[in-house]
């Protein structure tokens, strides 16, 4: 009897250490992941009003060119007729004050590509386009001083090219 008390006892200390393993744990609290936050990219400064404000110069080169076309053509009959013939007194003053015109509107025209230049250069995000407009308005000037020197064709090449100049601006702008 003494050996099964003792047996018992043994059993029920024994029980306990053993059933002690098999007892829930509460569970660990494991770090949660933090969100993987991505950078969130700076959006591209909207240059719309700008190209637009180029654009809006290019139409204006544009509607020049197809009246410039047209009184060029006048301009130089004229100038033919001039050296074959005395024409009127009042047919080369119309021509000169012709001709003075032009020059005049092309030199309102760099000055819109001057301003619009400058406005550019001052915006920081719109700098680097500004050498562009630079080029594209002192071909304008060197254009006046080809009309200047009655070489109409030559002048009209050069806003030609001031067109595509703008038209490519506008392109790299959007």
């Amino acid at each position: 009897m003494k050996r099964t008390l003792i047996l018992t006892l043994l059993l029920f200390l024994f029980l306990p250490l053993h059933a002690l393993p098999q007892q829930n744990k509460p569970p660990q609290k494991r770090p949660t992941p933090k969100p993987k936050t991505t950078p969130t990219p700076t959006p591209a400064p909207d240059l719309r009003p700008a190209a637009a404000q180029v654009s809006e110069q290019l139409k204006l080169l544009a509607r020049f060119l197809d009246v410039y076309g047209k009184i060029s053509n006048g301009l130089e009959a004229a100038d033919e007729q001039a050296k074959h013939g005395q024409p009127s007194p009042a047919v080369q003053t119309q021509t000169q004050q012709t001709k003075a015109s032009i020059v005049t509107n092309i030199d309102n025209l760099r000055a819109g590509l001057a301003k619009l230049e400058q406005s550019f250069y001052s915006d920081p995000k719109l700098q680097q386009y500004s050498p562009k407009l630079s080029n594209a308005a002192q071909a304008v000037a060197n254009a006046a001083q080809l009309a200047g020197a009655n070489r109409f064709d030559e002048a009209g090449r050069a806003l030609l090219g001031v067109a595509d100049r703008l038209a490519d601006l506008i392109v790299e702008i959007r």
